[in-house]
C-alpha cells in the first residue's frame, strides 16, 4: 500500500502539472503587460548602502512580517563584502523596510509573479536601470536558514573564486538519452564578470517566461539557466557535491558511522529496512562497508542534506538548512533539533534553532 504522504505528495504533483496547461495559455500575455508597467508595478526604496562591486540579489517571500534570520542573513552578506540588492515578492510593512534600508542598497517590492526567478530577474533590471557594473552578483533566497553556522566560509570561498559560474550545491540529473548533467541549485549561486555580459547570461534573461507554476519555474528557470550556463562557459564550479559529502562519509569511523546511521532519514522502505538491519548487526569490516554505501546511497537518492542533515551540517559544514515543507526536509529539521539537545551539534546560530522550532 502507498503511504498516505506519498500518495498526497504525487497527488499535489499531478495538481501543479494541470495547472500549467491553462497558465501556458495567457502568462505570455500577463509578462507582456507586466513588462510594460513594470516601473509603475514594483516599489523601489533607497537603503543607506553604496553599491559595491559585489552585489547580492537576495530575494525573500516573507508574508507574515520578516524574520530575524532574513535580517542574519543580510548582515553576513555585508561583513562578507557584498552590497544587497533585496527583492521581496510581497508587500513590506513600514516597520520592516525601515529595518531594511540600514543593510541594504536599494529595495523591490513586487508582486509574486514569477516565484524566485522573477524576481531574479527584476533585480537585474533594476541593476541594468541603475547602471551598475559588478564584478560579481550572488543570487540568494530565503528557502534557505543562511547562514546556519558561524564558521561559514561560503562567501569567502564565493569572493575568491576565478570562475565565471558556481553554485553553493550541485546537483547531477538526468537529461536527453540519460545523459548527465549538473546544475546548481537557484537558492545560492553566483555569476562572475565577464559571464555577465555574455550574450547567453543576457538572453536568458531577455526571453525568459515568467510563471507562478513551481514545476515551470524549475524546469525554466533552474535548471534551464544552469544547463545554458555550463554549455557557456566552462569554467564552473560546485561547492559543496556529492562528492565530497560521499569523502566526508568515507572519512567516518567507527562511532561516527553508527551515529550517521542512526540520524539517517530514509524514505524508501527497501532503504530504511537495510537501515535497521545495520542498526542491528555486529560491527565488523563488513559492517563499514555496507554502512558506508548506504549513506551514500540515499544521500544519491535523496539530497543529502535531507538523508543526512547532521553530518552535512556538522562534519562538512555546510552552512544552510531547508525550509522546504516537504517530509524529506521536516523529518530532517526534526531531527537537527534532537541532535542540538542532546548536545551533538554545536554552533548552530541560536535564531535559526528558534524559528525552526516555531516552524515544526
Amino acid at each position: 500500500m502507498i503511504p498516505g504522504w506519498k500518495f498526497k505528495r504525487e497527488l499535489k504533483r499531478l495538481k501543479v502539472q494541470a495547472n500549467a496547461i491553462p497558465l501556458a495559455l495567457y502568462e505570455p500575455f500577463l509578462q507582456r503587460r507586466y513588462d510594460q508597467t513594470r516601473s509603475q508595478r514594483i516599489k523601489c526604496t533607497n537603503g543607506n548602502l553604496p553599491a559595491s562591486d559585489t552585489l547580492a540579489i537576495f530575494l525573500i517571500y516573507q508574508p507574515d512580517g520578516v524574520a530575524k534570520s532574513v535580517f542574519d542573513t543580510c548582515n553576513h552578506l555585508i561583513a562578507s563584502g557584498y552590497s544587497p540588492i533585496i527583492v521581496s515578492n510581497t508587500p513590506l510593512s513600514n516597520v520592516d523596510r525601515v529595518t531594511l534600508q540600514s543593510i541594504a542598497h536599494i529595495i523591490i517590492e513586487r508582486p509574486n509573479f514569477g516565484y524566485d526567478f522573477g524576481g531574479y530577474r527584476d533585480g537585474l533590471w533594476l541593476v541594468s536601470e541603475l547602471a551598475l557594473n559588478p564584478q560579481q552578483i550572488i543570487f540568494i533566497n530565503d528557502s534557505v536558514w543562511f547562514p546556519t553556522l558561524s564558521t561559514s566560509t561560503l562567501l569567502k570561498e564565493f569572493s575568491a573564486t576565478s570562475v565565471d559560474y558556481f553554485g553553493a550545491q550541485v546537483f547531477i540529473n538526468s537529461g536527453p538519452g540519460n545523459k548527465k548533467q549538473a546544475m546548481f541549485g537557484s537558492y545560492c549561486f553566483a555569476v562572475n564578470a565577464p559571464l555577465l555580459s555574455n550574450s547567453a547570461f543576457v538572453n536568458f534573461w531577455d526571453n525568459y517566461k515568467l510563471s507562478s507554476n513551481k514545476e515551470m519555474t524549475l524546469r525554466r528557470g533552474e535548471r534551464a539557466f544552469s544547463y545554458q550556463m555550463m554549455k557557456s562557459t566552462k569554467n564552473s564550479f560546485g561547492i559543496y557535491s556529492l562528492e565530497r559529502f560521499n569523502s566526508v562519509v568515507d572519512s567516518l569511523k567507527h562511532d561516527g558511522l553508527q551515529e550517521a546511521l542512526e540520524d539517517m532519514i530514509a524514505l524508501d522502505p527497501h532503504l530504511e529496512s537495510r537501515r535497521l538491519q545495520l542498526l542491528a548487526a555486529k560491527k565488523s569490516l563488513s559492517w563499514v562497508d555496507q554502512t558506508k554505501n548506504l549513506i551514500k546511497e540515499g544521500a544519491k537518492t535523496k539530497n543529502y542534506i535531507g538523508s543526512a542533515p547532521i553530518i552535512s551540517i556538522r562534519e562538512m559544514g555546510f552552512p544552510m538548512i531547508k525550509k522546504n515543507n516537504e517530509r524529506l526536509y521536516k523529518l530532517a529539521r526534526q531531527r537537527i533539533i534532537l541532535a542540538v539537545e542532546e548536545g551533538r551539534l554545536d554552533g548552530l546560530n541560536p535564531v535559526v534553532l528558534a524559528e525552526m522550532r516555531a516552524q515544526l
